[in-house]
């Protein structure tokens, strides 16, 4: 067998979390030398600011505050007197009852972007952790997709009498969100009017809103007591630590809720005050902006190994991409050089299945974030059980450890003379983020680490990594073609005219 010399360990090492960076094969020096070339030199300033909440969204003009909204201080992590802490201590312990008078058992969470992504993300994470006092069971639910499609697989296995929704918007106005909570409230009405409950009486029993407009929620019937509010200096993909994680509460607690926070904040420090090249987020930075500009890799795949990180990817995709997918800078300068990549991935394990043939063979250069837990803690299953979960857990580790090494050595390192079919060529920059345990220390330290690479990322390219222009004309021509569906009215391109009025005919299914 011929083996390929290994290359150098780099790695850095924070309460249970790994980062290894060895197979980006770049030095500590030249780490150094890139960030002394491409970091702007106010830098330490400008993460300063970030830290204390100084930091200005320039097109917006609003400071920048989601790193304060996790801090010790938060309203979110205040005592019984907190809102956010009144309302899920009501709802975990049995004593929030519906317009009938039944403890309410479900909790479904109506968002859209950050205000679905984050907080289904985590609480599909960390459900296993919930273990405070409460002995009610409450189950949490999500929706999102404006089609109706994911609430049309809901309302059927709740009831009506014993089902909240969380109306979950920054602003409020969302059509995506308000579509579905219109839908909600004529299914619950109407499959109660029977017990004489009106429209206002389920939503003062019903409803809970999160949003930074507290008079759109007042006039939309929901009580003053059931309104979290969070502020408009915190970005939506960026507001899962505020009461926008008032779902995460609900499914895993808040001592869970509160230690998912404890774990970024231990980031935000290491972030703060760590030396360039033991400072994770910063290396993640850097590494993703030599890959970008220097090897030209216009990708980075998201790969955990991990089930309990299956919705990492996409949660990603909303803070990278919308937060550097830009080609102009803060100040509104057009730009004709690379900024943020492309984010895409999958769970490892069935992407191994699925994808993993074109990254081993395909013609594509990539780069790629791993990452893996090493060991599982399963006390609530037998000896054997647990037994047999953590071979599995070693056998993840492993086809982890084997996917990540064939992409950077490729067959070189173990096979001579292979036959071209067989052939992979390795090659392609990756990271691994290894964590010794999954906590919801650990976990919120992950998720802290990627806001904090966006964010030095935004700077070194010059960008407003705080505000999302291009997401707002497509709402307005949307807004646009849904006058034309329903009052058939206005004219575009040809190719839209045809669709609407095919769908204005309200065509049978077999038609």
């Amino acid at each position: 067998m011929q083996r390929k010399e290994s290359l150098p360990l780099q790695q850095v090492k924070l309460n249970g979390l790994i980062y290894d960076w060895s197979y980006q094969r770049l030095t500590p020096e030249q780490i150094t030398a890139l960030a002394e070339q491409r970091l702007p030199k106010n830098f330490a300033e400008q993460r300063t600011a970030l830290m204390q909440g100084t930091y200005l969204n320039i097109s917006e003009n609003r400071t920048v505050n989601h790193v304060l909204s996790r801090a010790k201080h938060s309203p979110f992590r205040q005592g019984n007197n907190s809102p956010f802490v009144q309302i899920v201590n009501k709802l975990r312990s049995g004593n929030w009852l519906g317009a009938t008078g039944k403890p309410i058992t479900d909790i479904v969470n109506i968002g859209v972007g950050g205000s679905d992504l984050g907080p289904l993300m985590t609480s599909f994470a960390l459900k296993e952790f919930a273990s405070d006092t409460h002995t009610h069971k409450l189950t949490t639910h999500f929706v999102s997709s404006m089609d109706g499609g994911q609430l049309y697989a809901v309302l059927p296995k709740v009831n009506p009498e014993t089902t909240a929704f969380i109306i979950a918007s920054k602003s409020f106005t969302t059509q995506d969100t308000l579509a579905n909570a219109k839908t909600a409230q004529l299914w619950a009405v109407e499959q109660l009017s029977g017990q004489g409950v009106s429209g206002q009486t389920w939503r003062q029993h019903h409803l809970i809103g999160v949003s930074s407009q507290p008079e759109r929620m007042t006039a939309y019937g929901i009580p003053t007591a059931h309104q979290l509010i969070f502020g408009e200096t915190i970005g939506g993909r960026y507001s899962m630590w505020t009461a926008i994680g008032l779902a995460i509460a609900t499914s895993c607690g808040l001592e869970v809720f509160r230690r998912l926070q404890n774990g970024a904040i231990q980031m935000d420090q290491h972030f703060a005050e760590a030396p360039l090249t033991e400072n994770i987020p910063m290396l993640m930075a850097l590494c993703g902006v030599y890959n970008r500009e220097v090897r030209g890799i216009n990708n980075l795949a998201i790969l955990p190994y991990d089930g309990r990180f299956r919705h990492l990817p996409s949660y990603l995709q909303q803070l990278d991409m919308e937060s550097n997918g830009k080609q102009y800078t803060a100040t509104g300068k057009a730009l004709d050089t690379p900024t943020g990549p492309i984010i895409w991935g999958g769970f490892g394990p069935n992407g191994q299945h699925a994808f993993f043939q074109h990254l081993h063979q395909g013609y594509d250069d990539f780069a790629a974030d791993f990452l893996v837990v090493l060991h599982r803690n399963a006390p609530r299953f037998s000896a054997k059980v647990q037994a047999s979960l953590a071979e599995q857990q070693e056998l993840s580790v492993a086809n982890c450890l084997a996917h990540r090494k064939l992409i950077t050595y490729g067959t070189d390192r173990y096979l001579k003379n292979v036959d071209i079919s067989q052939y992979y060529r390795g090659e392609h920059p990756n990271s691994l983020l290894a964590l010794v345990y999954l906590t919801p220390e650990t976990f919120g330290a992950i998720i802290a680490a990627y806001e904090h690479k966006v964010f030095t990322q935004g700077l070194i390219w010059q960008l407003n990594s705080f505000d999302q222009p291009g997401v707002e004309l497509g709402k307005k021509i949307a807004n646009d073609a849904l006058t034309a569906i329903q009052d058939k009215g206005g004219q575009f391109d040809s190719s839209t005219d045809s669709i609407i009025a095919l769908t204005r005919h309200k065509l049978l299914k077999d038609s």
